[in-house]
């Protein structure tokens, strides 16, 4: 690819994450207030629920791998296609709550599909020995544009402009209308530039020299339950707060984020991977302890929402979501020991079925951990996951 190309691939790209971001915002934000305000569920169905919303993660790698022949970017446009159909369905067809989670794991295979096309788009398209800074520029704006999405929600569910009690699911009709300029975009990119399969063969990749990916991927499978499920439900479920509050600590948590992105891949790209590993851990041990000792005084009945000690949940909060700006790092550190370029786009789907196995696994878990023992067991126990990160950066003894 000619430098020309690459710009203008990079310029497209960029677009394309722009607006499934915005996606993001309008869907997979705002699906806990779904679940919640249209189907009234508990905690223990809040864990199970997850199951159809994340088995698609452990589909991926069998996907990627028989898909491989299509090349990253015509596999991300049946990605992207698969995400619009779901969006069709629960925005503008008022399912019931089964044909909801039917269309909840389309939506979801088409979602988990494109995150490790993304990636290796991403790095296929940075400049020499700029992968890092290459991959936070993606990443903050991303974060944007997911910030830009949930002031819209804020607003709209603040004004009543959006419900999820009307007929049409406007946020979810938004998704679909920026998900289908993504599937445009992504197809313009795939008939103008020139690809090869990105998947080395096409049966599963296991190797044991990628075994700090899986361990890092195993951990973070359980550390995303606390920024997907149980830190948004101690706002919603012991607080009270509507998804107007949530969007806006969304909003909060990506302006800074994508403050933070770039400086991460920076960092990155200067302290290299094994530094990296031992920040991220270090990060997440400290934050999600805050939050879970927080959080188990409020379900104590210490404070209420007029207390302001609300306002250190609503921070802590913050501080545990950005963990996800760390996510950069397990890819990088995937191209970093990768035998083969080509075997990067399948191990990275390889490890993102083993983040979902977890995933599936711990949160009907942390459900019962939450109503068993408390709520800040549950941080406590995805805290304790930080050793999975240690040790990789152990095992990887440079980079």
């Amino acid at each position: 690819m000619t430098e020309q190309k690459r710009q203008w691939a990079v310029r497209v790209f960029l677009a394309v994450l722009a607006l499934t971001a915005l996606a993001n915002g309008f869907g997979n934000n705002i699906f806990s207030n779904y679940f919640n305000e249209a189907f009234h569920i508990d905690s223990i169905q809040r864990g199970f629920i997850e199951i159809p919303r994340e088995s698609p993660g452990i589909l991926c790698m069998v996907l990627v791998a028989a898909l491989g022949f299509m090349g990253s970017l015509w596999m991300s446009v049946a990605a992207q296609a698969l995400v619009l159909v779901g969006f069709v369905v629960l925005g503008w067809m008022s399912p019931s709550y089964g044909v909801m989670l039917t269309f909840l794991f389309v939506h979801s295979l088409g979602m988990h599909l494109f995150m490790p096309l993304n990636d290796a788009i991403s790095m296929d398209l940075a400049e020499k020995n700029k992968v890092g800074t290459t991959l936070g520029k993606f990443k903050g704006v991303n974060t944007l544009f997911n910030m830009a999405a949930a002031v819209l929600v804020f607003f709209g569910f603040r004004t009543g402009f959006f419900s999820f009690e009307k007929k049409t699911v406007l946020p979810f009709a938004l998704g679909a209308v920026t998900t289908a300029g993504a599937v445009v975009l992504l197809a313009l990119m795939a008939l103008s530039i020139p690809q090869k399969s990105s998947v080395k063969n096409h049966k599963l990749l296991f190797r044991r020299q990628y075994m700090p990916y899986y361990m890092v991927t195993l951990a973070y499978g359980c550390q995303k339950r606390i920024r997907i499920v149980f830190a948004p439900w101690v706002i919603i479920n012991l607080l009270g707060q509507g998804a107007d509050t949530v969007a806006l600590l969304t909003i909060v948590t990506h302006f800074a984020g994508t403050l933070i992105a770039p400086v991460i891949g920076r960092i990155l790209d200067r302290l290299g991977v094994r530094r990296m590993l031992w920040a991220e851990a270090i990060y997440i041990a400290v934050t999600f302890s805050v939050m879970g000792a927080l959080a188990g005084v409020l379900a104590g009945g210490s404070f209420t929402v007029a207390d302001p000690l609300t306002w250190l949940v609503f921070g802590a909060y913050v501080l545990c979501v950005l963990f996800e700006q760390f996510s950069m790092v397990h890819s990088y550190m995937m191209r970093s020991i990768a035998l083969d370029p080509g075997e990067v786009t399948q191990t990275l789907s390889v490890g993102l079925s083993v983040d979902h196995v977890m995933a599936i696994i711990a949160s009907p878990v942390m459900g019962l951990i939450w109503n068993t023992w408390g709520v800040e067991y549950v941080f406590y126990l995805a805290a304790a996951s930080v050793v999975f990160q240690i040790a990789a950066a152990a095992i990887i003894r440079k980079g």
